[in-house]
């Protein structure tokens, strides 16, 4: 029988009521993606009951909306109610790396070297200490907390393996260099001391020759290495090699024919040299390896469709993205195809994909309701597109996507005053949300209205990100409609610099054409032109100025 999670005995509690009622409004909220009120009565609740459960439900909302602070506090609470829950120890460990909480965690990775020391199991425990520690965003203080951990062990190949790594990781490449060899002196057989030294020896501006040498005596002594050869060839092509190092994959691939990393990296190879129909070959092979091949066969569908939808075959990419398991990539794949889908002209049958796909959490959510809204814009359809966003925002009143492409929809149906309140809305929920401020104050401004809440607006905007190339553009734009020429001029041309887009072109070409620089104005507008001739802002402007190019 399987080892069950312990939870403890579920609390002698009255379920009255208002307990009732509670959980069930907390369980509503949180399928409206109100979390932070899920989150505050969950969690009230959990603290009068004394239920582990309901503390574990509190950690799942908070995680689902990436709320880490409250997520620690929901899991710190449950391992309080439940001591001898793994659940619990293994989703506060997690969460207290995956916040920076090193200080917090230290201790309890300590213990755990320290019992695998006693029983013998030293090179597990660094594996599963290099697993978890790359959660932690923070480099440079994991490397530094790796060598504390690690201090007793020096010794140890597996210490100086995951030293090396952590070092490189923080960008301390002689030191990775360094504890690389000493892994390798202590275990000069052993393939990953071997392949570590090579790649971060590697990395130093004069290791390169060391490094393939050291790779090229392991394969003299070992000439069935397929990871050794493999890394071999990996180095090879970061020297620039690429013949040597394809020869040396192919010669991989007779050894191991169905090595799902030789194949795609020699699928990689045939697509930098611009050889798609090899490349969807190797890919091809990858993808229908037999099941009992361990591999995530992701990458190499969405590859495929790459390569398909490069190739003016958007059908064929269709087809490739609709393999795509579920998974981390699923819901993206799932919304490129709705897009491609869209544009093929199968606008209802897109919408219905993105219906019918799983969602995994809330974010996952949005990007559904996102693309779909997105499907319609692309068909005209900017009233259904509206509608959609609206639908998804009775669901998740407070959610930021969706409330910034909430507003943006209904600006295209000439709907200001929905526009301005769910920027609004947005600007209280996330007062440093640039975009809200800049959105709400080019609108103003490109409309020609309330020209200094425009401005104080867009200026808010361009202090928090001040190079921005859209929101200068929107800053050059309300000068040039409140007359300051030059420093309406100014901003966009470093906008334009910044990214030379058709829009910001438009902008920029309507004011050298009011300042009398007619020629530049024309030579700018017809470069746009020839990039994207259909492109309506500047189709507009050139109507209203009455210009022919």
């Amino acid at each position: 029988m399987a080892a069950v999670d312990p939870e403890g005995t579920p609390p002698d509690v009255d379920l009255s009521p208002q307990i009732l009622f509670q959980l069930l409004a907390a369980d509503l909220a949180a399928q409206r993606g109100e979390v932070g009120s899920a989150w505050t009565t969950y969690m009230a609740v959990a603290r009068t009951t004394r239920d582990a459960r309901i503390a574990r439900r509190a950690a799942e909302v908070a995680i689902g909306a990436r709320a880490l602070d409250e997520a620690v506090q929901s899991a710190q609470l449950w391992r309080e109610l439940a001591p001898d829950s793994r659940a619990a120890a293994q989703m506060l460990e997690t969460l207290w790396l995956g916040s920076g909480r090193l200080k917090d965690v230290e201790p309890t990775l300590a213990e755990r070297l320290a019992r695998a020391r006693t029983e013998g199991t030293l090179p597990a425990a660094y594996a599963q200490l290099q697993r978890s520690l790359q959660r932690v965003q923070d480099r440079a203080a994991a490397w530094q907390m790796i060598q504390r951990l690690s201090a007793p062990d020096l010794n140890v190949a597996a210490a100086r393996l995951v030293r090396s790594q952590f070092a490189s990781a923080a960008e301390d490449f002689p030191a990775a260099a360094a504890e690389a060899r000493e892994a390798l002196r202590l275990a000069p057989d052993d393939e990953d001391a071997v392949i570590g030294a090579a790649r971060h020896i590697h990395k130093l501006p004069d290791g390169k020759a060391e490094a393939l040498g050291i790779l090229e005596r392991h394969l003299q002594r070992q000439p069935m290495s397929l990871e050794g050869r493999y890394t071999y060839a990996r180095l090879l092509l970061a020297d620039g090699r690429t013949d040597e190092a394809r020869a040396q994959l192919e010669r991989t691939l007779a050894q191991r024919p169905d090595s799902p990393p030789v194949l795609f990296s020699l699928a990689q190879l045939a697509y930098q040299g611009k050889q798609p129909e090899e490349a969807t070959r190797y890919l091809k092979r990858y993808v229908e390896l037999p099941r009992s091949v361990p591999r995530d066969t992701s990458p190499a569908l969405l590859f495929l469709a790459q390569i398909a939808e490069e190739g003016g075959r958007p059908q064929e990419a269709i087809d490739w993205l609709e393999r795509v398991p579920r998974g981390e990539e699923y819901v993206p794949a799932t919304v490129r195809r709705a897009l491609l889908m869209g544009k093929q002209g199968q606008v209802e049958a897109a919408r219905e994909v993105l219906r019918d796909a799983t969602a995994g959490s809330q974010r996952e959510r949005v990007q559904l309701i996102a693309a779909e809204s997105q499907v319609l814009r692309e068909a005209r359809r900017n009233q259904d597109a509206f509608d959609v966003l609206a639908a998804g925002l009775e669901r998740m009143p407070e959610n930021p996507d969706l409330l910034y492409d909430h507003a943006m929809a209904a600006e295209r149906i000439d709907r200001l005053p929905v526009m301005e309140q769910s920027l609004r809305r947005l600007i209280e929920l996330r007062p440093d949300h640039a975009h809200a401020y800049n959105a709400l104050g080019y609108t103003f401004a490109d409309r020609n209205m309330r020209l200094d809440e425009a401005r104080t607006l867009i200026e808010r905007a361009l202090a928090l990100t001040p190079d921005d190339p859209h929101i200068l553009d929107s800053m050059g734009w309300v000068l040039f409609r409140q007359k300051d020429y030059p420093r309406a001029l100014e901003y966009l041309r470093k906008a334009y610099a910044l990214r030379p887009e058709v829009e910001i072109a438009a902008h920029l070409g309507e004011v050298l054409w009011a300042t009398g620089n007619t020629d530049e104005a024309r030579a700018l507008w017809r470069e746009a032109r020839v990039r994207e001739p259909d492109n309506s802002i500047l189709r507009e402007t050139l109507a209203r100025l009455n210009v022919a190019l």
